[in-house]
């Protein structure tokens, strides 16, 4: 987590879109996926260190107005994070470094409500590093994440494993870094980003590892783009994008065509997460508060407009990485 120290005051929010006609030819079909429920859809969790600034992160969840703020994780000294929903809202997977230090970080999940800890991954006990940025299959028996050595010293991976821990499977196997997957809202299809052409772009590969060789690009910009995000629908996918010099949100479609521009802002907007009804979308937006620049979660309606912070503020503290609970009526 970066911080910078400034003299300044609050920046004011400023929401536009516009439209960029780059994107890859050809067409990719994707099912789309409609019985998302908003039975848990008004809930978003994210990451705080509020308690222990730099030291400490811990995941937290609210509801979508920004009320009801529960902590769900306490662990004095260790990092929780990046959290992600289970398909139907009852549990989430996260990665932590509990089980030992910042490069022995693994996939954990637990109930919605924090109880129920529990370890899916142990990469470094297999000699393959740690563990980072996880997402659920939409029927909820597998979780997607991407691999995580200390110090950058070897690229990292795709892998798959079953929600019990078993069943590990490198998917895409390349010398590439390739960085936070997503799934598709029909399961056949997960997104991730990747710096294979030299440029971090967003790639999709087949969920069964069919075309892991040889995955399809679906964005070409000469800033970096990433952290993919499906649309309920499976329509549309959001990521963040440098591609105009400052990190901002974008929706494409599900194929790569018609990039759009969500948010322009004197800051980097990060890290987007759909709403369960595809209605808004969650991110990160670097603010200006305490004399100092740090992370605050925001939504936003699906085309850039009514702009809402809904975490506070506190000296020096990062609130980061959204997570939208989708609803769906499946278990687990």
């Amino acid at each position: 987590m970066t911080r910078m120290t400034v003299l300044a005051t609050a920046a004011a929010l400023t929401l536009a879109a516009c439209t960029d006609a780059s994107g890859p030819e050809g067409p990719i079909t994707v099912r789309p996926r409609v019985d998302a429920g908003p039975a848990f859809g008004s809930k978003i969790a994210f990451t705080s260190d509020r308690d222990e600034p730099n030291v400490s992160a811990e995941i937290y969840v609210v509801n979508a107005d920004g009320s009801g703020e529960q902590q769900l994780t306490d662990l004095d000294g260790y990092n929780s994070n990046a959290p992600a929903w289970s398909p139907n809202g009852r549990k989430i997977a996260f990665h932590s470094n509990r089980g030992g230090g910042v490069g022995e970080s693994d996939i954990y999940v637990m109930n919605s409500d924090g109880s129920d800890v529990a370890r899916l991954t142990n990469l470094t006990g297999l000699g393959l590093g740690g563990a980072h940025f996880a997402n659920w299959s939409p029927d909820g028996e597998k979780v997607v994440f991407n691999s995580f050595f200390n110090g950058g010293e070897q690229p990292r991976e795709i892998y798959v494993v079953n929600a019990d821990g078993t069943g590990l499977i490198n998917l895409t196997n390349h010398p590439s870094d390739d960085t936070r997957p997503d799934w598709s809202p029909d399961g056949s299809m997960i997104a991730f980003q990747s710096n294979r052409s030299g440029n971090p772009e967003i790639y999709v590969t087949r969920a069964d590892g069919s075309d892991g060789a040889n995955p399809r690009r679906l964005t070409v910009s000469p800033g970096p783009d990433a952290a993919p995000d499906w649309s309920p629908d499976g329509l549309r996918i959001a990521f963040q994008s440098s591609r105009n010099g400052n990190a901002e949100i974008y929706v494409m479609n599900s194929d790569g065509t018609s990039p759009t521009r969500l948010t322009i802002y004197a800051r980097a907007d990060t890290k987007p997460s759909w709403s369960h009804d595809g209605k808004r979308i969650a991110f990160q937006r670097e603010v200006e508060s305490f004399f100092e620049v740090h992370n605050e979660v925001f939504t936003m309606n699906a085309d850039g407009t009514d702009v809402t912070m809904i975490t506070q503020p506190s000296p020096q503290a990062f609130n980061g990485f959204p997570s939208w609970s989708q609803g769906h009526a499946l278990a687990p």
